[in-house]
C-alpha cells in the first residue's frame, strides 16, 4: 500500500458521514455522495432476492473488494457469498469469493458505474457485473471477464427477468421490483 492509499484510508476512517450519504474515493478525490431512496430500496430488494433465490448463499453489501488495485477498493451495492465464507466482523471481501457484483446507479455515480467500474471488476476476474440504472429503469449485465474487459453484455428494462450464473445455480432477479427515480 502506498503512502497516498494509507492516507486516504485514514481520512475515510476519521470523517463522520451522515447515514444519508457515502464518502467515495473517485478520480476527483474524496467525494460526499447523497444516497437516494430509490438507490437504497433497490439495493435492499436485490439483497432480498439473493437471499430467497440462492440457497446456501448470503447477500452482502456495504463492503470493500480486496486486495486494492491501483489504490482502489470498489464498494459494490450488493453481491453474494457462500454462507460458510461470511465473516460477520469483516468489512472487506476477497475478489476471489465473488461470483457477481451489483452497482445501483446514482446521478453522481453514473459515469463510474458504466465506464470505470467494469474494467475494475473485470481485472479482478469477477464473473458477472450487474449495473442497475434507477435513473433510466434499465439494467446491464456484463459477463465473461478476460484481460480486463467483459466479453459479453446483455441489457434490458425494469420488468425483465435477469439470470446470473452462480456456481452450480442460476439466480433470477425480478427487475420489476427495482425502483426508478
Amino acid at each position: 500500500m502506498t503512502i497516498a492509499e494509507s492516507w486516504v484510508e485514514l481520512v475515510q476512517d476519521q470523517i463522520q458521514v451522515p447515514r444519508s450519504a457515502r464518502l467515495r474515493l473517485t478520480e476527483n478525490g474524496l467525494t460526499l455522495v447523497p444516497v437516494t431512496h430509490a438507490h437504497t430500496a433497490t439495493a435492499r430488494r436485490i439483497a432480498n432476492q439473493i437471499e430467497a433465490g440462492l440457497p446456501g448463499w448470503a447477500a452482502v453489501g456495504e463492503f470493500s473488494v480486496v486486495p486494492p488495485r491501483e489504490g482502489y477498493k470498489p464498494e459494490p451495492d450488493a453481491a453474494a457469498l457462500p454462507l460458510d465464507q461470511v465473516r460477520s466482523g469483516d468489512s472487506e471481501v476477497s475478489e476471489k469469493l465473488l461470483p457477481f457484483v451489483v452497482e445501483v446507479v446514482s446521478p453522481e455515480s453514473r459515469n463510474r458505474d458504466y465506464n470505470t467500474k467494469p474494467s475494475h471488476y473485470a481485472l479482478r476476474a469477477i464473473p458477472a457485473y450487474l449495473i442497475v440504472d434507477v435513473l433510466s429503469a434499465r439494467w446491464t449485465l456484463l459477463t465473461r471477464p478476460d484481460d480486463g474487459e467483459y466479453q459479453h453484455r446483455e441489457s434490458g428494462v425494469f420488468g425483465d427477468q435477469i439470470e446470473i450464473l452462480v456456481a452450480d445455480q442460476t439466480l433470477t432477479l425480478d427487475s420489476s421490483q427495482f425502483m426508478r427515480i
